[in-house]
């Protein structure tokens, strides 16, 4: 949090706004025929593109694709005490 604050103070952006500005970063997956699939990776928004020079990132143009499933939410056990 603190690098993100000080890479970001110039461009006068909370840490919290930096990363909801971020989280609209995306992906496409490209599929030709009879070859692999691959991500393509958007031109991000300005704000997304002067966040990440700031924090000297760059973004690739396209990601290999695997077959992978992301499962983002943690699952709750089923005898959790709910009072």
């Amino acid at each position: 949090v603190r690098a993100l604050r000080e890479a970001w103070a110039p461009l006068d952006v909370t840490v919290e706004e930096g990363l909801r500005h971020l989280s609209t970063l995306c992906s496409i997956e490209m599929t030709v025929k009879n070859h692999p699939s691959c991500l393509k990776i958007p031109r991000p928004r300005e704000t997304s593109r002067h966040l990440l020079k700031a924090l000297k990132v760059s973004m690739p143009l396209a990601l290999p694709h695997r077959e992978v499933r992301v499962v983002t939410r943690k699952k709750l056990t089923e005898n959790r005490n709910l009072s």
